[in-house]
């Protein structure tokens, strides 16, 4: 008995200061800002540590299809309202999640927009537990840090400074026509969604809910990435969550995509000029819901009204090549 007690007690101990030596090495490991070289991955979806507090209205979470089809400043510039991209490639649920968990330190959106093509990637039980790691011990995510260390990441303290000029959002007006053959063909057929993805759909509505932020699923038009039998899946899920769910696919009249010139790479994404229609009227959503107000007149958002310049001045630029 006196054996097992001892035994029992190094254990604790040991385990004790395993603890202790991964907090250290967490908090030292971790970028102290998250500006272009301070090691920080994932720059653009990061910006949003860099926002002012409390100063967002809409998050969206997803992969590529998030950061290519919707342009905050575009819904900033019509109806005041802010939003911030956290879309990264290929994003998976589980780094949804962090997101979402990260944007709600210091913001309080009002609505949360998951786009949909996430719902679909598959990820392993590993990547679910290095990411639920990372939130206690951030050293297992930033472990290749070690080698360009500075003296001044022994000072714990961390100063956001980084503002992402387009709120996340990915600019191009490279085109590449998609076929359409196929595209939204009816089916009575359902996509499967694995018994983990949709744990994470519901981790994350419940999250929503307790922070008092709707969460909104949608998805925006690809040839490549969907179909009817995704549709059925995602309808189906959001009346079971009671979810309200926009289907970009089947808006023709309301989001009249022209996949000859409205995407960049045969269907894939959308380019700038596609992604002006979704945003267009996700704008006019986003505002008929009630829960947001206008800040275009508000001084502590004067920021957003010179970005919204610079970045439609890039724009021009662009369009005159």
């Amino acid at each position: 008995m006196h054996s097992f007690i001892k035994h029992a007690a190094y254990s604790a101990a040991f385990t004790a200061g395993l603890v202790i030596l991964l907090m250290i090495a967490s908090r030292i490991s971790v970028p102290k800002n998250n500006m272009p070289g301070a090691g920080m991955p994932d720059l653009s979806a990061n910006g949003i540590l860099g926002e002012q507090d409390h100063t967002i209205d809409v998050l969206i979470l997803g992969d590529s299809e998030s950061y290519s089809s919707i342009i905050p400043l575009k819904i900033w510039e019509q109806q005041g309202i802010t939003t911030y991209c956290c879309g990264t490639a290929s994003q998976k649920l589980c780094y949804s999640e962090e997101f979402l968990h990260k944007a709600f330190r210091n913001q309080s959106p009002k609505i949360v927009i998951l786009e949909t093509n996430a719902i679909f990637r598959d990820f392993s039980f590993s990547d679910m537990l290095l990411h639920k790691a990372d939130k206690y011990f951030p050293v297992f995510d930033y472990h290749n840090r070690w080698k360009s260390l500075k003296a001044h990441d022994l000072d714990f303290s961390v100063n956001y400074t980084y503002n992402d000029s387009t709120k996340g959002y990915q600019f191009t007006t490279v085109t590449d026509e998609a076929s359409t053959d196929g595209y939204m063909k009816e089916t009575d057929h359902y996509a499967p969604v694995s018994a983990r993805n949709r744990s994470y759909v519901e981790s994350i509505h419940a999250y929503c809910e307790q922070n008092g932020a709707k969460l909104i699923l949608v998805s925006t038009p690809s040839t490549v990435n969907w179909n009817t039998a995704r549709h059925n899946s995602i309808q189906k899920m959001a009346k079971e969550l009671n979810l309200d769910y926009i289907d970009m696919n089947l808006m023709r009249n309301e989001i009249p995509i022209d996949w000859k010139t409205d995407t960049r790479d045969k269907g894939d994404h959308l380019n700038y000029f596609g992604a002006q229609k979704v945003t267009s009227y996700l704008g006019r959503y986003l505002s008929g819901t009630g829960l947001l107000s206008n800040h275009k007149n508000d001084e502590k958002y004067r920021h957003w009204n010179d970005q919204s310049g610079n970045f439609n001045m890039t724009i021009y630029a662009s369009l005159q090549k």
